[in-house]
């Protein structure tokens, strides 16, 4: 299955003759302090009864940020809107913002189609590839909503395409930008995907139902080879941590693979492995009732997973990835793992389970040995994984703890030019004292209160020692809690832009 919201997403050259012709329910040209005198404005800004250059003006006065304004005659669009864009100097946040509340005013206008005319003057920070990119990404994820588990209350969505207006670009600057549109498109329907799944209420969503949901991308995303593993496959390859966190639940555990070969045959994949807790309760360390209805998006890490994968294939781009969902169900019962139970993980090291709520590290830490099979250049793990992380950081970064420092820079470095931001956390050996224990090799949670992010990485990287590793921490990005509540689709730009331009 798909989750593209716009049909299709595009770019044009256009002069001042060419705006007026433009057929469009909502045209939208973006307003700063030159606006005014562009030249694929003149035409706009003269055609008799047009309101657009005293709309201009009152914007750039400060008293108003956007103005909807009826076309004038001879106009092929039908409406117009104007709105105030960030200054030259603003950060990315702010880009990114400001393409989401016109997505949001595309929508609350109940416009089929959309063209948006860039702005003539080039920010100081990026450039018009770069924009024609976010822009694209932000449209296309900004006009996903939830409707799958509403009868009465849908909304329906009636955007279905959109156009990125430019003036002066030279034919070489144009391929250019249509190749960002492109690009931004196939990240922001992975964006979707992501959000779809983790929105998802956990009894519409458990391992069972993900892994019918993967194996259905076959059918718009041949390119990808997918398989899956239960739980007496599982038992096969003894992965005793892996499956004592779903023992208390009905509903049995599955992994899944999804292998995308796209990069040349000798070249080494990297594999992702994505946390997919179905829903937590913590297990018998059972979770305190306030917002529990957000462990639904406990599987974040393999929802996003799901969605870069498709964005790949999509894109057919020249790299070798394989991803791993990981996911099971995290429930107390009669059969439910105790704390203080010791279990061997495959990797032979044994774990005691001093809290059953540190239940992603334990999937985590045998789907890590797991991926040696594919003989990875790098694994990069990403979970929601500790409250920590939301306390240290909040939501705007995802926290990198690494073995391997290019590898982290990367990451930080995607993050920076996606808008998709991470910090990195140390993880040295003075962390280490945090898995011992009297009656295992390793516990699953030590050093009380402190460093808990670092803490939960510090235990997986005794399961990393073959290879390159990073593992992203994304309890405070994957979701927006409070009147926004909903998945974020995060970290799949970073993600996307690691893997197509970090040169791993």
């Amino acid at each position: 299955m798909a989750y593209k919201v716009l049909s299709s997403l595009t770019a044009n050259n256009v002069n001042s003759a060419d705006l007026l012709k433009v057929k469009t329910d909502l045209l939208i040209i973006a307003v700063n302090k030159k606006t005014a005198a562009a030249t694929e404005l003149k035409g706009l800004q003269a055609s008799p009864q047009s309101l657009v250059k005293e709309s201009i003006k009152e914007i750039n006065s400060g008293s108003r940020k956007s103005i909807f304004l009826p076309a004038p005659a001879k106009v092929g669009a039908k409406n117009i809107l104007l709105i105030k864009e960030p200054d030259p100097k603003a950060a990315s946040f702010l880009v990114l913002r400001y393409y989401e509340e016109i997505m949001g005013l595309v929508k609350s206008s109940k416009a089929k189609d959309f063209a948006y005319l860039m702005s003539s003057t080039t920010s100081k920070n990026f450039d018009d590839v770069w924009a024609a990119e976010v822009a694209a990404r932000t449209f296309e994820s900004s006009a996903y909503t939830f409707n799958a588990t509403k009868n009465k209350t849908v909304k329906p969505i009636t955007v279905k395409k959109g156009t990125l207006l430019f003036a002066g670009l030279t034919p070489a600057k144009l391929r250019s930008v249509r190749t960002a549109v492109k690009l931004g498109h196939a990240v922001g329907e992975g964006m979707n995907a992501t959000k779809h799944l983790g929105d998802l209420p956990a009894n519409h969503c458990t391992p069972r139902i993900i892994e019918r949901k993967t194996k259905a991308l076959k059918k718009d995303f041949p390119a990808l080879k997918i398989s899956s593993l239960n739980e007496r496959d599982m038992e096969k390859l003894k992965m005793g941590s892996y499956l004592s966190v779903g023992k208390g639940s009905d509903e049995p555990s599955r992994m899944m693979t999804i292998e995308y070969k796209g990069g040349a045959k000798d070249k080494q994949p990297i594999v992702l492995v994505g946390k997919g807790i179905t829903f937590d309760t913590g297990g018998i360390s059972i979770k305190p009732s306030p917002a529990m209805d957000e462990m639904k998006w406990d599987m974040c890490g393999a929802a996003s997973v799901f969605g870069i994968m498709q964005t790949l294939a999509r894109l057919k781009a020249k790299v070798n990835v394989v991803g791993l969902l990981v996911c099971a169900e995290n429930m107390p019962s009669a059969r439910a793992t105790k704390p203080g139970d010791v279990v061997t993980s495959m990797s032979g090291q044994t774990i005691e389970i001093l809290n059953t709520d540190a239940e992603g590290r334990l999937v985590l830490c045998d789907a890590l040995t797991y991926s040696k099979k594919f003989k990875p250049s790098h694994v990069i793990d990403m979970a929601t994984l500790t409250g920590a992380v939301v306390v240290a950081l909040g939501s705007p970064a995802t926290g990198v703890m690494a073995n391997n420092q290019l590898l982290a820079d990367k990451i930080l470095a995607a993050g920076e030019k996606s808008g998709d931001r991470a910090w990195q956390l140390p993880l040295w050996e003075e962390y280490a004292h945090c898995t011992k224990t009297n009656f295992a090799d390793l516990a699953n949670i030590g050093g009380g209160r402190e460093a808990g992010t670092i803490h939960a990485a510090s235990f997986l990287s005794n399961f990393t020692k073959d290879f390159k590793w990073a593992h992203m921490d994304i309890a405070a990005s994957a979701w927006n809690g409070g009147a926004k509540k909903g998945g974020t689709g995060r970290p799949v730009p970073l993600l996307a832009e690691l893997i197509l331009n970090g040169n791993l």
